[in-house]
């Protein structure tokens, strides 16, 4: 895992994969999501 980065997303449900993609759209390229599980197995799945 890195250990720097410009912008971290705390979240890979909904939101935060959103985010993730439209910053990288956008040109970001020192972005990384943190996930404690797998991805949108939070809130996201249960909605």
């Amino acid at each position: 895992m890195k250990s720097k980065a410009k912008v971290v997303v705390v979240g890979g449900g909904a939101v935060g994969v959103s985010t993730l993609y439209h910053l990288a759209k956008k040109g970001w390229s020192d972005v990384v999501l943190v996930e404690r599980k797998e991805l949108t197995s939070g809130s996201t799945w249960h909605a």
